[in-house]
C-alpha cells in the first residue's frame, strides 16, 4: 500500500519499483529525505538501485489506484546481493527506520503527531543508539527542518 506521493506518481508514469536493502543508519535516512547523487547509483536495465546497499530487488508493478492510498501487487523481476552481513538487532537502528517513516510524514503533512513520534524514536536512539544512528537523527531532524 502506497500513500499519494511521489512515489506512486513514479510507478504510475513507469511501473517499475525497486527496493534496496541498507543496514547503514545515514544512507537511511538520507535516502528517505532527501534527494541522492547521480554517483549513489548503478543502473540495471536503465533502472537506478543504490551502490552502498546490501542487496536489491527490482519489481514490475501493477497499481490499483484509491483516492489517498493506492495498492501496487510488485513481481520480483531481478536481483542483486552485494554482501551478506549478519548483524545483530539494534533497537537504535529501528529506531530511526520509524523516525524517518515518521519525517516523511511530517515532512508531507506537517502534523505535531509526526514530531512526538520523531522524539520518541530519538530517545530510544539517545539510549541505544551508536555513533550512526545518531548522526542519522542528527541529519533527520536537519532535513525536516526541525531543531533537535
Amino acid at each position: 500500500m502506497i500513500y499519494n506521493s511521489i512515489t506512486l506518481s513514479n510507478i504510475l508514469a513507469n511501473p517499475v519499483a525497486a527496493a534496496n536493502i541498507v543496514d547503514e543508519p545515514v544512507l537511511f535516512v538520507k535516502s528517505a529525505l532527501s534527494d541522492l547523487g547521480v554517483e549513489d547509483f548503478e543502473y540495471i536495465n536503465g533502472f537506478p538501485v543504490l551502490k552502498n546497499s546490501l542487496g536489491w530487488v527490482i519489481f514490475d508493478c501493477t497499481c490499483k489506484k484509491g483516492d489517498n492510498i493506492s495498492v501496487v501487487e510488485m513481481i520480483p523481476v531481478k536481483g542483486k546481493i552485494h554482501r551478506k552481513v549478519i548483524k545483530p538487532v539494534n533497537r537504535g537502528f529501528n529506531a530511526v527506520i520509524e523516525a524517518s517513516i515518521h519525517a516523511t510524514r511530517y515532512v508531507g503533512k506537517k502534523g505535531q503527531e509526526y514530531l512526538r513520534q520523531i522524539e520518541y524514536c530519538n530517545t530510544i536512539v539517545k539510549k541505544c543508539g551508536g555513533a550512526r544512528e545518531k548522526e542519522a537523527m542528527k541529519m533527520l531532524y536537519e532535513l525536516i527542518g526541525y531543531p533537535e
